[in-house]
């Protein structure tokens, strides 16, 4: 698990670290400037390796800096850099009387050591250039000067190195604040930012390097990050463990409540991914019609029709994952509100039972009034997250973290996009698996599925959650290692699992 912090928890670690355990900023600002070097300087003996973009036969370094902490990093790197022989110029963006006290540090070591300063570089000039304006304090739009010189990087042939975060970037969401530095890598200190994973400012950071500045582990405690997300080291720990001595009955029990008439489609993928995460068993309730192609297409499941009612099959289960294919008529309001009574058991709520919600008369004012307890999990994409809040799909999509999050006591929310955001009001799980080939019908479907069959093996909701999103990314991931991006279907994300999961 790693944290992933906002503009806010990182200036609360820096100054836990600086003030209470006693770490001197220079010394931080100095390991940040190391890392900020290397980076520097592995992109200059690629560009001498390759020699090809015409700049200079021998590389040079410019660090563009504002008067802030960030402006230190990156005179300090400059510093550095210079003493490694690398030809090296730092470009004052601001006054000087308005330095923090360690950037005006950085500037008097930097002129004693005849670092050059300049004011009016020359364009194509440089091999690489540090981005060191603004870092993750920044909380307005960007104009006049500092402006120009973001667009004045951007425009140049040079490899770009943004510090901590690309100038421009909101810390905390990714929004662009009126322009921002487009980085081919980003170094950024201690931990990833919100602002750096979430679009679009994901796409304004390159590769991102995380490095460790020395922040010390009591300093996080006390910062407290709300957010993290998980990357492929974790999965041997996060899925369920399979005793030597069990039986089907051991892994749970699945009902998948899908399928109006013709959409048998829906219902197989939902069921055969909750098989394939694990859990023993799955009951499939569905339209009449459909059960006949159940029973040849998945033959593991039980199967059968919802049109003689659900409460049965509702005592049997230990796991209910409801709306994929059902419709949004009568009778399957009818079954969304059976399953709405459940308190005892956990429920996943997908697709048209979300759609179902505000016809119900559930929502009633607001994000935190669907009348569903902590047992229930919805994973609604960004049209269904409208018609459940009545915010726009563009509103949603820009401050996706605080819809998903912005409840307390309620259910937990799965809410689908490029960077998919899991919360239950207290924890927040950033998803950063996945790519576009999962932008395909039924997707969704398998992802209830999955997350289904990991609550059966008695996961809590969050952690079930998150971890079928996190899985069923890295199952996308897995196909498009070999095969083109446009032909994954959603069968074939149920297909990689088995690559995917520990053996």
């Amino acid at each position: 698990m790693e944290y992933i912090v906002n503009a806010a928890e990182a200036a609360k670690i820096d100054r836990i670290s600086i003030h209470e355990i006693g770490i001197p900023s220079v010394v931080l600002m100095e390991k940040a400037a190391m890392a900020l070097a290397r980076c520097a300087s592995d992109a200059c003996g690629k560009y001498v390796q390759l020699n090809c973009n015409g700049i200079n036969s021998k590389p040079r370094i410019l660090a563009v800096c504002g008067t802030g902490n960030n402006g230190g990093d990156g005179a300090a790197a400059a510093r550095l850099l210079n003493g490694q022989g690398y030809s090296t110029d730092i470009l004052l963006a601001g006054s000087k009387e308005k330095m923090s006290e360690e950037m005006r540090i950085q500037v008097q070591i930097a002129e004693k050591l005849g670092i050059r300063f300049i004011t009016k570089p020359e364009d194509n000039e440089y091999t690489v250039i540090i981005d060191a304006l603004f870092g993750t304090g920044l909380s307005r739009d960007i104009e006049g000067v500092y402006a120009e010189w973001i667009h004045w990087i951007n425009s140049q042939h040079s490899v770009v190195i943004a510090t901590d975060i690309p100038s421009g970037i909101n810390a905390d969401n990714g929004k662009v604040c009126g322009c921002a530095v487009k980085a081919e890598y980003t170094v950024t200190f201690g931990f990833n930012k919100r602002g750096i994973i979430m679009f679009p400012g994901a796409l304004y950071s390159g590769k991102v390097i995380t490095e460790d500045i020395g922040f010390p582990d009591i300093a996080v405690q006390k910062a407290a990050p709300g957010a993290y997300t998980y990357n492929k080291t974790d999965i041997e720990k996060l899925v369920p463990e399979r005793m030597a001595r069990t039986n089907k009955g051991s892994f749970g029990k699945v009902l998948v409540i899908a399928g109006s008439k013709g959409m048998s489609g829906a219902c197989f993928l939902a069921a055969k991914a909750a098989y394939r995460m694990g859990c023993g068993l799955v009951k499939i309730a569905t339209a009449e019609q459909n059960t006949d192609i159940l029973k040849i297409k998945l033959p593991e499941a039980i199967t059968g029709s919802y049109e003689n009612g659900i409460i049965d099959d509702i005592n049997w289960a230990d796991v209910i994952a409801i709306g994929p294919g059902i419709g949004t008529d009568n009778s399957a309001s009818r079954l969304v509100s059976e399953v709405l009574k459940i308190k005892d058991k956990p429920v996943v709520m997908d697709a048209d039972a979300i759609n179902i919600l505000p016809m119900l008369r559930l929502v009633k004012s607001g994000y935190d009034k669907y009348g569903l307890g902590s047992n229930f999990i919805i994973t609604p994409h960004l049209k269904e997250m409208s018609r459940l809040t009545g915010a726009q799909v563009q509103d949603i999509q820009e401050n996706i973290i605080e819809y998903a999050s912005c409840h307390k006591d309620g259910c937990t929310v799965v809410l689908k996009d490029a960077r998919t955001v899991v919360s239950d009001g207290k924890k927040i799980y950033i998803n950063t698996t996945g790519n576009n080939a999962l932008s395909t019908g039924g997707s969704g479907d398998v992802l209830c599925g999955m997350a289904a069959g990991l609550l059966a093996q008695g996961m809590e909701g969050i952690d079930a959650a998150a971890l079928a999103v996190f899985v069923h990314g890295l199952a996308a991931e897995s196909y498009t290692r070999n095969k083109s991006r446009n032909s994954m279907v959603a069968s074939d994300i149920i297909e990689e699992l088995p690559y995917v999961l520990p053996f």
